[in-house]
């Protein structure tokens, strides 16, 4: 099949001249570090040129080659060479220029990839993004995907940063759109200071709001209040110890009768010095009648020699009534 060479123009171009603003019509980069590009810039100069339009005010658009053209500038590069789309130039098809030469190169970040997006809008509609460009994005092709990548423009510039950086979960930086900002931010410093996982950023978001709710104070004043405080300064635990220990805390004062329950089942597991390798897992929250027993062993001996074990345990019995505070007394 016979391909169209798209007809440019080189042109040396004033840097002043072109539009290196961060909010560029074709702009799809986020979050970046310039410092090796800079130096490879220094080195060799700008290898591949940058694609540019021509605007009605005579000024320069960077089709592609945003991060190499901000580069040049801050080397205090006045002029760089360009190639020059014509002037009838579609501007969907710019932007797809852009597009494909940043997918040939790189992997974009969620928050790119919502940058594209938006950009898409004014000229393709919704079920066309869909169907054609969200796989292309490595994003599943669906309405709701859709619409929460849209979403994503209404966060704050830190939050985006998070995202970008996949320290934060995409699905609690989503639920943090119905919360205030001073909140959001909030939430979001905690995260990256302790490096909570998604898991734990999910149970963080939800005991904040619940309690929130249930006791009419706000996140931060939660957050800022002295038991969460008291595990921050803990100068004898790290990071991930903090964030689990926030996390209890928050639980056991979200569902403090179910704490309970869980510390009186874990106690009476303990006064039954149960085999190594061997656990009793209650039904969640205590509402089932089911429990599972599990076992870890290597060999058919060393099976047999547990459940030995734990036949000889009196208590046993009783397991189902240690959460009540009950049994093995």
């Amino acid at each position: 099949m016979q391909k169209n060479q798209i007809k440019t123009v080189d042109l040396i171009v004033s840097i002043s001249d072109i539009d290196l603003r961060p909010d560029g019509p074709f702009r799809m980069s986020f979050d970046f570090n310039l410092e090796k590009l800079k130096m490879s810039i220094a080195k060799y100069g700008i290898l591949n040129p940058p694609y540019i339009v021509k605007n009605l005010d005579d000024s320069f658009s960077v089709v592609a080659g945003y991060k190499r053209l901000l580069g040049a500038k801050e080397l205090g590069w006045e002029s760089a060479e360009c190639k020059l789309l014509p002037e009838d130039f579609p501007l969907l098809d710019a932007l797809m220029l852009n597009l494909d030469d940043n997918l040939l190169h790189r992997k974009l970040n969620i928050i790119e990839k919502a940058m594209v997006i938006e950009k898409m809008l004014p000229f393709l509609k919704k079920d066309k993004i869909i169907t054609d460009y969200l796989a292309l994005l490595d994003i599943p092709a669906n309405k709701q995907n859709l619409e929460l990548y849209l979403r994503l423009s209404e966060l704050d510039e830190q939050i985006k940063v998070s995202i970008a950086k996949e320290i934060l979960s995409l699905r609690v930086a989503d639920l943090m759109q119905n919360i205030d900002r001073e909140h959001r931010l909030s939430i979001n410093d905690l995260i990256i200071s302790l490096k909570f996982s998604f898991n734990q950023q999910l149970q963080l978001f939800q005991y904040l709001t619940e309690i929130s709710s249930r006791e009419g104070r706000s996140i931060k004043n939660i957050l800022n209040g002295s038991e969460i405080n008291k595990i921050l300064t803990d100068k004898k635990t790290n990071a991930p110890q903090k964030g689990k220990a926030i996390t209890t805390a928050l639980k056991k004062r979200r569902f403090p009768s179910l704490s309970e329950a869980e510390m009186a089942f874990k106690r009476g597991l303990s006064r039954l010095s149960l085999p190594s390798g061997v656990n009793i897992i209650p039904p969640a929250f205590f509402e089932g009648v089911n429990y599972k027993l599990e076992i870890v062993f290597s060999n058919g001996k060393e099976l047999t020699g547990k459940l030995n074990n734990l036949n000889s345990l009196s208590g046993l019995i009783e397991v189902t009534e240690f959460w009540k505070g009950r049994g093995n007394s």
